[in-house]
C-alpha cells in the first residue's frame, strides 16, 4: 500500500477543494510525503487524508465562516474502498483499519464515512468486528433476481442487433426459451463474474462456426467454477500454431501488448496472433478488443 495515502489525499482534494490548501500545508511541513514509502503509512494516512478532512469540515462550518462565504461543499461524504482483500500488504492493510478506527474514536461525530468490500480475512475481519463498523455479508443476501434482469436484458439487446438470432425468433418463438431461462439462472448459481463470462461466450463468440441457439446448450453444460469456464474455452483453440507462447505471455507479463506489439515480441505475424485470440474474446478482454470485432 505505498502509495494509498497518496491517491486518496488526490482524489480527496479533486472532490472536496477546502482540502487542498490543508494537504499542501501538509506536504510543506513534511517533504516526505511526497514520496510514498518514505515515512510509516500511518502518519501519511494522519497527514494527507484525516486531518485535512478535519480541518477542512471545521473550517467550513458556519461558526467560522465569514460573511457571504460561499457555501462550502455538501457533506457528508463518502469514500470507497472496493476489494480491500486483494491487497497483499497484510500490515498495511491492517495499519489503514487500525488508523480509520482511531480516527473515528476520536471524531465520531465528523462527516465521513467508509464504505469497504472484501472476502472474509481474518486479519481483516478481526479488526472490523467492533461497535464502530457496520458488517453486512452479502452471502446473505440473494442476487438471483439482479442475475434474471441482467441475463433478460442482454439476450433482448443481443435480439436487437444480431439478424441470425432475430432471424430464429420469427421462426420459431422466443429464444431463450423460458425454460432455458430458468436452466442458465440455475447454472449461473448467483455469481455475477460467471453470468458475465457465460453470456459473452453465448452471444459474441465468433469463430466457432455455431449460432447463439448452438452453444446456449453448451453453455448449460459448462462447470459453473471459472477455472471449467476458461479451460473449456481455451481447450478449443490450444491446438493452434503458437498457442503457448502467446497465452503465456499475455499471462506472465506486467505490460499491455497490443496485437501488432505481441506479434512484434515473439517475432511472428500478426495475423497467427489474431488468430489465437478471436475466439478468447469471452476470457480476454477488453485488451484486444478493437481487434477481435
Amino acid at each position: 500500500m505505498v502509495r494509498f495515502a497518496v491517491t486518496l489525499a488526490s482524489q480527496i482534494a479533486t472532490v472536496i477543494p477546502e482540502t487542498v490548501q490543508f494537504i499542501e500545508a501538509a506536504l510543506k511541513r513534511q517533504p516526505g510525503l511526497l514520496k510514498p514509502g518514505t515515512l510509516s503509512l500511518k502518519f501519511e494516512l494522519e497527514n494527507l487524508v484525516f486531518k485535512p478532512f478535519k480541518a477542512a469540515v471545521d473550517s467550513s462550518s458556519p461558526l467560522s465562516s465569514p460573511p457571504k462565504r460561499p457555501s462550502p461543499t455538501p457533506l457528508p461524504f463518502l469514500i470507497v474502498i472496493d476489494g480491500l482483500d486483494e491487497c497483499e500488504d497484510k500490515e498495511g492493510m491492517e495499519t489503514f483499519i487500525d488508523s480509520m478506527l482511531e480516527f473515528f474514536e476520536a471524531n465520531p461525530t465528523i462527516p465521513l464515512r467508509f464504505f469497504i468490500t472484501t472476502r472474509i480475512e481474518q486479519h481483516i475481519q478481526d479488526r472490523l468486528e467492533v461497535p464502530e463498523v457496520i458488517l453486512d455479508n452479502l452471502d446473505r443476501h440473494g442476487s438471483e433476481p439482479d442475475i434474471e434482469m441482467f441475463v433478460e436484458a442482454e439476450f433482448q439487446r443481443e435480439a436487437k442487433r444480431n439478424r441470425v438470432i432475430r432471424a430464429y425468433i420469427q421462426q420459431h418463438g422466443n429464444w431463450p426459451t423460458a425454460v432455458h431461462r430458468h436452466q442458465l439462472i440455475g447454472h449461473i448459481k448467483g455469481s455475477f463474474i460467471f453470468a458475465s463470462t457465460l453470456l459473452k461466450y453465448v452471444l459474441w463468440n465468433k469463430g466457432d462456426g455455431l449460432t447463439p441457439m448452438d452453444r446456449l446448450p453448451l453453455a448449460l453444460e459448462m462447470n459453473p467454477g471459472l477455472d471449467g469456464l476458461y479451460m473449456q474455452t481455451l481447450a478449443r483453440v490450444e491446438h493452434l500454431p503458437h498457442f503457448m507462447d502467446i497465452i503465456s505471455t499475455i499471462t506472465l507479463s506486467d505490460d499491455s501488448y497490443s496485437i501488432s506489439s505481441l506479434a512484434q515480441l515473439l517475432r511472428i505475424k500478426t495475423f497467427e496472433v489474431l488468430h489465437v485470440l478471436v475466439d478468447l474474446q469471452s476470457i480476454i478482454q477488453p485488451l484486444f478488443e478493437e481487434y477481435c470485432q
